[in-house]
């Protein structure tokens, strides 16, 4: 693999930052050498770094200047409306730039960043699920020969993408920049900031309903990201999909090149074996542009196998060998909140908790029954799915039906559904009578209380939910527990 030098980030010098931001110095810099990046959050390390001050509708970073500064911030980027009623204790070491939005300005310093990396390979990275591990799996790849960045955990929003952006190198050989949405547009908008090279579509599924109203509205949503490339550009996308067939008809004759990856016959990059390991982890063996490529992943899961091909079929294009690729791919570890095995006390869990929609759920389901051996009792604890839109509760009560009759396997001992949308999904589960039920309304000190009862010695324990159902909050009350 690549060594991993040490080498110093360098960002924008604070007069190239004024231009770009179209600010004014109220506290002039003491030096005129580049930063070495950006940075939104007081809680990190932020020496010799930019800070914008950001805002929402409970947080004001400006509350927080002083604490930035005592971070090491070398320039503090304020809004103006803001600045008037802000006194800096004593003389403060930073130097201070007013802007009319210092969202914007964080935006606008990575569009004019984003332009001065040239040579750099810029890929796009959206979905309806597995974007950090996709994004995870194709840095694995390319570090194996290559020099770059990617986004940091799930930096896909108006906020994360420049911060992206901003963190690359000028002269790196890659970039990776994961993008996501939650409404309509939002995919075009940052596509446009981050300018892709190469665009990746890992699947379109049924996620965000609730702001975009059908799966055509998704996929179009979707495929903005594929319609921003130029000419020469690569476009690598979930095959096997009847939806993507005329968009992908469409961009060809923009001079976009094309790369479908999936198991049926007319994908370029395709699945032809998966072996999963009984510790852990599979064997994937993928037949890609008329070569065979075997991987060892420690992901487990077909959707996981999935992802993977996508990083191969780059790979691939950035001309990278078999054992380059196996090697990068087989470092790749679960994120955190995405299917990662603990262990606590005797309970063996499953956490796969960052988020949900009926298509996540469905593959967690099925690597769970595969992922657990005969004989070991299985647990499920769902939460509720958000943001699905009026549909919401029919998908709730697909699960529950699917969870019955035992998604890639057989059903499990106990299934659990936490909240109200949950409900649907074990009416539905009860209905059919495979397992039993158990149906909590919400996570407090008492409904936690009754999950972790249904808990015996032994027990291999699913936990998949929306963000917003936060079931990872299962896990103390099964330390205290312990402790007790």
């Amino acid at each position: 693999m690549m060594s991993q030098e040490t080498v110093v980030r360098s960002f924008m010098a604070p007069d190239e930052l004024r231009k770009a931001v179209d600010g004014v110095w109220a506290i002039a810099p003491r030096s005129s050498t580049p930063t070495r990046g950006v940075g939104t959050d007081t809680r990190c390390d932020l020496s010799d770094r930019v800070f914008f001050a950001l805002h929402g509708d409970r947080h004001d970073a400006h509350d927080h200047l002083l604490d930035a500064v005592r971070a090491g911030a070398r320039i503090l980027v304020v809004e103006e409306s803001r600045w008037g009623r802000i006194r800096l204790s004593g003389q403060p070491s930073a130097a201070v730039l007013v802007v009319e939005d210092t969202r914007k300005a964080l935006q606008s310093a990575a569009a004019a960043w984003r332009t001065g990396l040239c040579g750099t390979q810029v890929v796009g990275i959206t979905g309806s699920a597995g974007k950090t591990t996709t994004t995870r799996l194709i840095e694995g790849a390319l570090a194996t020969r290559f020099r770059g960045s990617a986004s940091p955990k799930s930096f896909n929003n108006d906020i994360g993408v420049p911060i992206t952006l901003c963190g690359a190198r000028r002269g790196d050989d890659y970039l990776l920049a994961e993008i996501g949405m939650n409404a309509p547009g939002e995919i075009a908008t940052l596509a446009a900031l981050v300018q892709p090279n190469i665009a990746v579509i890992t699947m379109v599924g049924r996620a965000h309903l609730e702001g975009l109203g059908s799966i055509d509205a998704i996929l179009r949503e979707k495929f903005s990201l594929v319609s921003s490339l130029t000419s020469g550009g690569l476009a690598v996308v979930r095959g096997d999909s009847a939806l993507l067939d005329a968009a992908l008809d469409g961009s060809r004759s923009t001079g976009v090149r094309v790369v479908r990856f999936g198991e049926g016959p007319m994908n370029h990059v395709r699945l032809r074996r998966r072996t999963p390991h009984a510790h852990g982890g599979q064997l994937v063996e993928v037949e890609a542009c008329g070569r065979m490529v075997q991987v060892e992943l420690a992901l487990d899961g077909a959707h996981n196998a999935m992802n993977a091909l996508a990083a191969i079929a780059i790979g691939i294009d950035r001309g990278l060998t078999n054992d380059e690729i196996a090697l990068g791919l087989a470092s790749v570890r679960p994120s955190e909140m995405r299917f990662v095995k603990q262990l606590i006390g005797d309970l063996t869990i499953y956490n796969d908790a960052y988020n949900a929609n009926p298509d996540a759920v469905m593959a967690a389901l099925a690597t769970f029954n595969e992922r657990v051996p005969a004989g070991q009792r299985r647990v499920v604890v769902l939460g509720d799915m958000l943001e699905l839109g009026a549909d919401s509760p029919a998908m709730h009560a697909e699960i529950g039906r699917a969870v019955a009759r035992g998604v890639g396997g057989s059903p499990p001992d106990v299934a659990i559904f936490v909240g109200a949308l949950a409900a649907h999904g074990a009416a539905a589960c009860r209905a059919v009578g495979a397992c039993k039920v158990v149906e909590v309304a919400d996570l407090t000190v008492q409904g936690a209380s009754v999950v972790v009862s249904e808990f015996t010695a032994g027990d291999a324990i699913l936990l998949k939910g929306s963000r917003g159902a936060a079931l990872e909050r299962l896990l103390a009350s099964l330390q205290e527990r312990l402790a007790a």
